[in-house]
Order: C-alpha cells, then sequence, then structure tokens
C-alpha cells in the first residue's frame, strides 16, 4: 500500500471510454501495457484536469521523485514546480530529475498532517496520489489545499482502492482472504491506512469546503504476470509476509506463499488476469 513519506511512482491494448455527462464522471480503461513506472496515464489526467496556466503554479503533496511534477514539466516549461514529501532521498531524486526545468523549482521535506507551508490563495493547482489513506484526517488536508488554492485553482487527487484489486489465479476463498488482507493491512511506518480511500475519495472532496467537478475512474489491467501487476503482485506478497512474521495481520506465511505460487502458475497456465481501479477527482476553489 502507498506510503505518505514516499509515494509510489506507479499507482496502489487499446483504450474504452465511456462517459456519463449528467454526473461529469468518466471510466477510462488502460490496456495491456498497463501503468508504467512513471504512471503516463495518471499523469496525463493531472495535466488535463489541473488546467495550469502558462505559467502557474502546481504543488505535488507526495512529490516523491517526482515524475508526476515531470510531466507539468513537459508540458509547462515555465511552470512553477513545488513538491513536499517526507522522505528526503526522494527529493533528492526529484531534483536531479527536473534540474534542467525552466521555471522555478521548489522541493521541500514537510509534514502532510501539519499545515502546508504555503502562503493563502497562493497557487494555481494542487495535484496528489495515493496520499489521503496514509493520513489520520484527510479532510484537514483538504481544508489546507483550500486555504492555498487561488479562487477558480483546481486540486486534482487519485487513490488507488486496494479493497476492489482483481487477480485470477488462485483459489477463490484463498485469493478472498490474502486480496482482503492486503487491503486491510497497516504496516507500522504508516500513520493511518484505509484500502477503501478510492472509492471514499468523492465524498471527502464533497465534504471540504472545495466544489467537486470532475470524478472517473482508470483501470489497468494485464492479462501477463508483468509490469505494474508484477510489482503489486509482489507488493501483496511483500506486505502480508512481513505482517505474519510480526505476528499479526489474518494470514500467515504459509498462505501467502501457497496464493503467490497459484498466481505464478495461473501466468504460466495462460490463466492470469490482474486489474487495480484507480479513482480521481477534480475540484477548484470557488
Amino acid at each position: 500500500m502507498a506510503s505518505a513519506s514516499s509515494l509510489p511512482e506507479s499507482a496502489r491494448g487499446a483504450c474504452v471510454l465511456w462517459c456519463v455527462p449528467d454526473e461529469a464522471s468518466t471510466v477510462r480503461y488502460v490496456g495491456e501495457a498497463a501503468m508504467s513506472v512513471t504512471n503516463e496515464a495518471l499523469h496525463d489526467r493531472f495535466l488535463d484536469l489541473a488546467d495550469l496556466p502558462v505559467e502557474g503554479s502546481v504543488v505535488d503533496l507526495g512529490c516523491g521523485a517526482g515524475p508526476a511534477l515531470a510531466a507539468f514539466a513537459r508540458r509547462h516549461p515555465e511552470a512553477q514546480l513545488i513538491g513536499f514529501d517526507r522522505a528526503v532521498e526522494s527529493l533528492a531524486k526529484a531534483r536531479d530529475r527536473l534540474r534542467k526545468h525552466g521555471g522555478c523549482v521548489k522541493l521541500t521535506s514537510a509534514d502532510l498532517r501539519e499545515k502546508l507551508p504555503l502562503e493563502d490563495a497562493s497557487v494555481d493547482a494542487v495535484v496528489s496520489s495515493n496520499l489521503l489513506e496514509c493520513l489520520p484526517e484527510p479532510a484537514l488536508l483538504l481544508r489546507e489545499v483550500h486555504r492555498v488554492l487561488r479562487p477558480g485553482g483546481r486540486m486534482v487527487l487519485s487513490h488507488s482502492d486496494f479493497d476492489s484489486l482483481v487477480v485470477s489465479g488462485a483459489p477463490v476463498e484463498l485469493d478472498r482472504k490474502i486480496l482482503h488482507a492486503f487491503a486491510d493491512d497497516a504496516p507500522p511506518w504508516m500513520d493511518s491506512s484505509d484500502g477503501r480511500m478510492g472509492r471514499k475519495l468523492p465524498g471527502l472532496v464533497d465534504a471540504s469546503p472545495l466544489a467537486r467537478t470532475h470524478v472517473e475512474t482508470l483501470v489497468t489491467h494485464s492479462t501477463e504476470l508483468a509490469g505494474h501487476a508484477a510489482r503489486r503482485i509482489g507488493d501483496v506478497r511483500g506486505a502480508l509476509r512481513s505482517t505474519a512474521l510480526r505476528g499479526s495481520g489474518r494470514v500467515d506465511t504459509v498462505e501467502v506463499e501457497e496464493w503467490y505460487e497459484a498466481v505464478q502458475q495461473a501466468a504460466a497456465d495462460g490463466r492470469f488476469f490482474f486489474a487495480e481501479t484507480a479513482v480521481v477527482v477534480a475540484a477548484r476553489r470557488p
């Protein structure tokens, strides 16, 4: 699952688009290539929905090594890029990644549970991915986003819904047990954990001072145990093994390895399928 201190650069064939205009909602399917390590599909949506002015300012909360900010830099070479993350090593990677950007770059270590180190009404856009589940009080951060956005400024949040992961390969009951355990897993290094945060995102935004303007889902899927699918399967195995070895959790290491071996066998037999859904919500400051 995601980390508040260092968010992953990846998210927790052809595209098909289905829209419900009355609800301003969209479902997008990202095909066999899935989401790459830099997660281009998600960052493209950030760029489109943030609608950043040519020389505007964008803040990435939990920027990690800076892939989302790099996407903004490519489209807006004069934009002001601001990133906050708790992990100093990730910020160092972000500085290296953005070193050739023509506009101002400010990357700062910050505790996102606290007040953001920004002036009122000072930025044009705020983006963030897989962060809110890591915060004990996500509503506080949304109020801070409202404070720092200029009137009319945009916020775009995304969050994987870990409790809706789809994996085909292991026996049904074992598969359900493993995936639900992963969604509920709370590693000791996380301040908070909520595997159902993706589906809660629209409601949290509606309860904030911001005005929600758009909701969509990005679904990445694969029939091969490779790329993002392989990384996420590895996340599940690693997280649950670690929890089991601490003597907690709902599954033991034997069950974890049984599930993992069944998934690998399904991939070898051509029976593997994986899907992960990310919820994307856009809002503006009235």
